[in-house]
């Protein structure tokens, strides 16, 4: 996952700079979905926060 990835990064903030754990990448992943679909009920672009959300998804394993 990239540094700067959505999800890497809630994921460190949650545990406090540490190396996060599975559910914090997954919490990362549930308010990264969310933001992207409030993104597109307001008709705004998601085109790059849609890469970041595959190369997590893909990365924990789903």
């Amino acid at each position: 996952m990239q540094n700067n990835n959505f999800v890497l990064l809630t994921a460190l903030q949650l545990s406090g700079g540490k190396k996060p754990k599975r559910w914090q990448y997954e919490y990362g992943l549930n308010l990264l979905a969310r933001y992207i679909n409030q993104r597109k009920v307001m008709g705004l672009d998601v085109t790059g926060l849609m890469d970041e959300y595959r190369e997590a998804y893909t990365k924990l394993g789903y």
